[in-house]
């Protein structure tokens, strides 16, 4: 028999995965952005040995290398900003997590108390059985 709380459990599992989810892919988000910084040092390397070895090119490296710095800041703006929205993310991850624990002992209670009301029933039929035949040995003894 589904009880709320089985609802609660299963949606608050639900979100649990999903922020989890979310806090993974800014993580991949986070690692790629870091990949990207390195790559463009990289490239803005190649290009000051290219820049050095040919003078004629040399004249467009620094419009290249201006590029290269307006790139670097937008990835390491991105970068800041996605460590805030991390920073979020697993706050909500951590928050998701005790709510689900608080509704998954909520539920291990109600199943104690439900196999404790069992417990009780079946007890009072045992006993109720065993005054029956006390009962009925006491008749068949007069």
């Amino acid at each position: 028999m589904k009880t709320p709380i089985d609802s609660l459990v299963r949606v608050h599992s639900w979100k649990l995965d999903e922020a989890q989810q979310k806090l993974s892919d800014l993580e991949a988000l986070s690692l790629k952005l870091e990949q990207d910084l390195v790559k463009l040092d990289q490239e803005v390397l190649k290009e000051q040995t290219f820049a050095s070895q040919h003078p004629d090119v040399a004249q467009t490296y620094p419009a290249y290398a201006e590029a290269a710095r307006e790139r670097r800041k937008r990835l390491e703006t991105s970068i800041e900003e996605v460590m805030t929205l991390k920073a979020i993310a697993q706050q909500e991850l951590h928050e998701t997590y005790q709510a689900l624990k608080k509704y998954e002992e909520a539920q291990a209670n109600d199943i104690r108390r439900q196999q404790d009301v069992i417990k009780k029933k079946e007890q009072a039929a045992d006993d109720e059985m065993g005054i029956q035949q006390y009962r009925r040995r006491k008749a068949s003894e007069n």
